[in-house]
């Protein structure tokens, strides 16, 4: 290739390069039109399935059942971001259910993954809508948002979270992974025992604030 660049005069080498430049970028966007193609394909292979399921729940004898009444209707999902007191926000909705006569249920996802597969969204918002058993509901858990408008759903549900100064979150997730909570206390981590303070003047204000 050296060799080949040497004898090439340098006006070839340069159209050469143009060429080469121009080609990866027609073939990058190509790729580019065809996941955006493919995501749009799913996006409405996805939406007709919601739409099945649907009809395929009207026809076995939704239809007959009086609708729930407009307070009834209703599902919250609190999406936790990590280290914002999440355990403790979500421990209230459990003290409060009973009374309130709502119910609240902890959204476990494949292998802890914040980010649902298509098919797992697909399962996901059919069960929020269609689950009148869980109505109203609080669901919870550490999950990514997900837009049901893009299935042609009609019932929506409301998304709430709670958020925190980052370097707190932070100086928080430091000592968590060294002592744990009370929540799991029996669960050892790697970092724990480890007993240094988090150093650094930039996180140490925060610590003594």
């Amino acid at each position: 290739m050296g060799l080949l660049r040497i004898m090439m005069p340098p006006k070839l080498q340069l159209l050469s390069i143009l060429v080469f430049g121009v080609s990866m970028l027609f073939i990058e966007n190509q790729i580019q039109k065809l996941e955006e193609s493919r995501a749009k394909l799913e996006r409405t292979i996805a939406r007709h399935e919601v739409r099945e399921v649907e009809q395929r729940h009207t026809q076995d004898g939704v239809r007959d059942t009086p609708p729930l009444a407009e307070a009834e209707d209703v599902v919250i999902i609190y999406n936790r971001v990590p280290k914002t007191a999440s355990t403790s926000f979500t421990n209230i909705a459990y003290d409060l259910c009973g009374k309130n006569h709502f119910h609240v249920l902890h959204i476990n996802t494949t292998k802890n993954n914040p980010v649902m597969s298509l098919q797992d969204q697909v399962r996901f918002v059919r069960n929020v809508t269609s689950w009148r058993a869980m109505k109203p509901g609080f669901y919870h858990g550490h999950v990514a948002f997900l837009d049901f408008s893009k299935y042609g759903v009609r019932g929506k549900p409301v998304y709430i979270n709670v958020v925190r100064d980052p370097i707190q979150r932070l100086v928080s997730y430091y000592y968590f992974l060294r002592f744990g909570d009370d929540y799991r206390p029996g669960l050892r981590r790697r970092k724990q025992g480890d007993k240094k303070a988090a150093g650094g003047p930039w996180i140490r204000p925060s610590i003594t604030c």
